[in-house]
């Protein structure tokens, strides 16, 4: 005899993280009357199985194109039974293709359960939404790639992808799935204007470095921006913006001031304030036009790998590389000098 599910409800912070929403996109939610989450005795709102059923709904009617007053509409008058809205999400699962491929299995599973008269888990409501909200991405994606890269500098960027290891397109996938994580947790501390310099953001910013790290996500950006610089930065471009929208709540513009927010917070990180000082040196000696292999460029090297070395930031060769071909972010006076020193660090650090 199969035990009965324990009753259980998430607080919005986990909600938001095991769904792929965030607090913002609930309390949007729940201000358009769409869900009406309970409250604990001190007040805390909380989610349980029929708040995350009716999140499961919205978010697959949004993927529709349905807006919220219509979606509010229609719950309020003859709210969609479960199935039916697993069936819509098989529908557009099957549109998605390869990001489906996982949602499709969920959706199956789970209108296997309903249809049966089971119930589904708070988990498995969790992983609904989460599919329908992942499909949500790479549709965004989609339409900004459309909008903003030719077919032919798509087909480029696509072939030289090509050339890479499966084990570094595999890390770059899970680079972009767990960066959104990460990004939300940004977007939450941005929303309660709290200092990019305070400890909550700095300490998301070494997460942010140990990804990057682990992902090999600075050389494989770095070599796409040495294979084609004006290409690869508007493909870089389309990745931040589909970002940035999908952490826009429904109905808001999409914040591109979260991207403000990360270069903040990465500027006042402890190792960016040591580095400054080292592109500021390495600046005057190319106006001196001094050689790489100079004993002053080595001992700037020298720093630059301690420097690496004290904040984990990896091989001091692909930190150089990487932040002179980020420099494209800049103004055009300061991206020149800022490419320079950098150019300058990367060859003294390979002649020291």
């Amino acid at each position: 005899m199969r035990k009965p599910r324990k009753s259980a409800a998430l607080g919005a912070a986990e909600c938001a993280r095991r769904t792929g929403l965030t607090v913002r996109a609930l309390r949007v939610y729940e201000r358009h009357g769409l869900i009406e989450p309970k409250r604990t005795a001190k007040g805390w709102r909380c989610y349980g199985r029929e708040e995350l059923r009716r999140l499961n709904v919205i978010v697959t009617l949004k993927s529709f194109g349905m807006t919220l007053a219509q979606i509010r509409t229609l719950l309020a008058t003859q709210p969609p039974p479960l199935a039916r809205v697993l069936r819509l999400q098989l529908q557009a699962c099957r549109a998605r293709k390869d990001a489906a491929d996982k949602a499709l299995g969920l959706v199956q599973t789970a209108l296997a359960s309903i249809e049966s008269g089971g119930t589904l888990s708070l988990e498995e409501l969790c992983d609904l939404t989460r599919s329908m909200e992942m499909g949500n991405q790479h549709a965004i994606t989609r339409e900004l790639i459309n909008e903003r890269i030719t077919p032919e500098e798509e087909r480029a960027v696509l072939t030289w992808m090509t050339t890479r290891s499966a084990d570094e397109m595999k890390a770059m996938q899970e680079y972009g799935v767990a960066v959104r994580t990460l990004f939300r947790s940004l977007q939450d501390l941005r929303e309660k204007q709290i200092d990019p310099a305070a400890p909550e953001a700095q300490a998301l910013i070494v997460k942010w470095n140990e990804l990057a790290l682990r992902c090999g996500l600075r050389n494989f950006m770095a070599m796409l921006l040495e294979w084609n610089p004006a290409v690869a930065q508007k493909w870089l471009d389309v990745g931040e913006r589909a970002l940035s929208r999908s952490m826009s709540s429904a109905g808001a513009a999409p914040d591109e001031g979260l991207w403000g927010y990360f270069g903040a917070a990465q500027a006042a990180s402890a190792w960016s304030q040591e580095l400054t000082q080292i592109t500021e040196q390495a600046a005057r000696l190319v106006a001196r036009k001094a050689s790489p292999s100079s004993a002053p460029a080595k001992a700037l090297a020298a720093r630059l790998a301690r420097i690496c070395a004290h904040h984990a930031l990896g091989e001091p060769v692909v930190y150089a590389r990487w932040a002179r071909a980020m420099q494209f972010r800049r103004s055009a006076d300061v991206n020149a000098k800022q490419q320079a020193a950098w150019a300058f660090l990367t060859d003294a650090l390979q002649a020291a």
